[in-house]
């Protein structure tokens, strides 16, 4: 992770969070379909499906990824998209 992380109280910085053993995470993610829908049938109340499969005991690996697989939110993210589209 490159980021700098910090902790807040409201707008006020409280400490900068240990990067050691933290990884990004990027959506969307693999999984056994099975798996992926159990996991959903439990619960369906998480920020990525990662969650929901750690929420059922299923284990998580992670592995390379690839920043141009962007996370589409918002407008701008969809602009990036198209730049990165136009170099490829």
């Amino acid at each position: 992770m490159s980021d700098t992380l910090k902790r807040v109280d409201d707008v006020r910085v409280t400490a900068t969070v240990d990067r050691m053993g933290l990884v990004a995470v990027q959506t969307p993610q693999a999984f056994e379909a099975g798996v992926l829908r159990a996991a959903h049938a439990h619960q369906d109340d998480a920020t990525d499906d990662a969650a929901l499969v750690e929420e059922i005991g299923g284990a998580v690996v992670v592995v390379p990824g690839d920043l141009r697989n962007l996370k589409i939110t918002g407008p701008a993210d969809l602009m990036i998209a198209a730049a990165l589209l136009e170099t490829s």
